[in-house]
């Protein structure tokens, strides 16, 4: 099966679902757990797709084995929530205080982070007085952070990671990635031609050594990547 960026996916009872925008490996066994399908016509917001539902998979088209409602309880792909000034969100300060309740001691209310406020464009910072006072009427956003619903230990590799070898050059960018089938194992990432070569090449995945969400580094040395023979699709 092939994978790569921009590739629309559809259901099985042939909607557009959206493209493909990441694929979620596991480093370690090189196993594609999820795509992350952006959103499209279906879907309104980025989703994690199980590489289970995927029925077929091409350069062109990638099918589902499920319906347009089964897809629609798929989870988003990234979670946006805030964090009040105290460093902890609702659910992590209810549980400190209810570990309280029954005499268990939390740093919940202890170890509070100072509020900063930013003066509007134009204005004195010595208008504003000291620190963590905002000036009547000014609203300070809580932090935000982002969860990426995906299995702890993956990683969503981008279309576009950066390919590194193992003396440090830069030899391509990924453009698609290969998986078998059977195994739902990667097994090949093409990456583009760049600076270094003028044409696209298939590097096996056991060639690489640490992989990201914008970098890949391999195992091996420019001039072994330089003599694989030219990619074409």
């Amino acid at each position: 099966m092939k994978f790569k960026h921009g590739t629309h996916v559809y259901t099985s009872d042939e909607r557009d679902a959206g493209t493909i925008d990441r694929v979620v490996v596991d480093p370690s066994t090189d196993e594609v757990r999820e795509l992350i399908v952006r959103k499209g016509l279906l879907f309104t917001e980025d989703k994690v797709v199980p590489i289970h539902l995927v029925e077929s998979a091409t350069e062109d088209r990638v099918t589902l084995a499920d319906t347009e409602n089964e897809l629609n309880s798929l989870p988003p792909f990234e979670e946006r929530y805030y964090v009040a000034p105290d460093g902890y969100t609702d659910d992590e300060r209810a549980g400190l205080e209810a570990a309280e309740d029954v005499g268990i001691e939390s740093d919940v209310d202890r170890y509070v982070e100072p509020l900063y406020s930013y003066p509007p464009l134009g204005t004195p910072w010595w208008s504003y007085g000291t620190y963590g006072v905002p000036p009547v009427g000014v609203e300070i956003p809580y932090p935000e952070r982002v969860r990426q619903n995906i299995p702890e230990g993956t990683v969503a590799v981008k279309e576009g990671a950066r390919v590194y070898s193992s003396d440090g050059k830069h030899v391509g960018n990924i453009e698609e990635i290969f998986t078998d089938e059977a195994s739902k194992r990667a097994t090949h990432y093409v990456i583009s031609k760049g600076l270094l070569f003028k044409e696209s090449k298939l590097i096996p995945t056991n060639w690489v050594k640490v992989t990201g969400e914008d970098e890949v580094n391999l195992s091996v040395a420019t001039n072994l990547v330089e003599n694989l023979p030219p990619y074409n699709a």
